[in-house]
């Protein structure tokens, strides 16, 4: 029952993600790990404290794509080091609208 709760929560598909991502916040920039993805947002990994609410940048290739995009965020969560980002618009390079996002389960 949980599970079928949480599942209905999430306002758009997301897509498992193994790439690397830069993250830039302010003047610094740190390494982290995408692990999914959605047209909302991502979640990745990183050895950085950011804050809830922080605003940053990621850049990172999306598996259907040659090139990297770069897309403005805002930290909604975090779970030691994991975040979540929410994307402030939806870029069009990051659109799950693909066919590859339909073989991807939730």
């Amino acid at each position: 029952m949980l599970k079928r709760n949480l599942k209905n929560r999430r306002r758009q598909r997301r897509q498992l993600l193994n790439t690397a991502v830069e993250v830039f916040s302010g003047s610094s920039q740190v390494n982290a790990l995408g692990i999914n993805l959605s047209a909302a947002g991502m979640c990745l990994f990183t050895l950085a404290d950011l804050p809830v609410g922080g605003q940053i940048e990621v850049e990172f290739v999306p598996p259907w794509a040659k090139d990297r995009v770069r897309v403005e965020g805002t930290i909604r969560h975090r779970a030691l080091y994991l975040y979540g980002v929410e994307f402030r618009a939806e870029p069009e390079d990051v659109s799950l609208r693909s066919a590859d996002a339909d073989a991807v389960p939730n």
